[in-house]
């Protein structure tokens, strides 16, 4: 019966032998898989961190460049405005100059002459 007993103990040795290295080869697999996992995650919050940063990257471009079209269509504007200023000041000044050469004119005609 000792032999018996032997072999008994022996089989729940090797069982619970067994059994560890299939726990251990388990957590192996387990911690594989979350590393597997916790990479893809990783990888996907990149990848999305990108996509974001780009598409504000773009907005920015395009706020940026209609900024920068507002500016310059403003620009015009005041560049129009004041040319359409300028004419009126040359206007004004060749009236004034008209007005005042007739003046001088007139003075010159009217002042009596030396030899008359």
């Amino acid at each position: 019966m000792l032999h018996s007993e032997d072999a008994d103990i022996n089989l729940v040795i090797r069982q619970v032998i067994n059994l560890d290295t299939k726990a251990v080869r388990i957590k192996k697999n387990v911690v594989r898989r979350a590393d597997r996992i916790l990479d893809r995650t990783k990888n996907d919050i990149k990848e999305k961190e990108k996509a974001e940063l780009d598409g504000v990257q773009e907005l920015a471009k395009q706020n940026y460049q209609q900024e920068i079209d507002k500016a310059k269509e403003e620009r015009q504007k005041i560049i129009a405005s004041m040319e359409q200023e300028l004419v009126k000041i040359r206007c004004r000044y060749d009236d004034k100059k008209e007005d005042k050469a007739l003046e001088v004119l007139e003075r010159l005609f009217k002042q009596p002459t030396k030899s008359n």
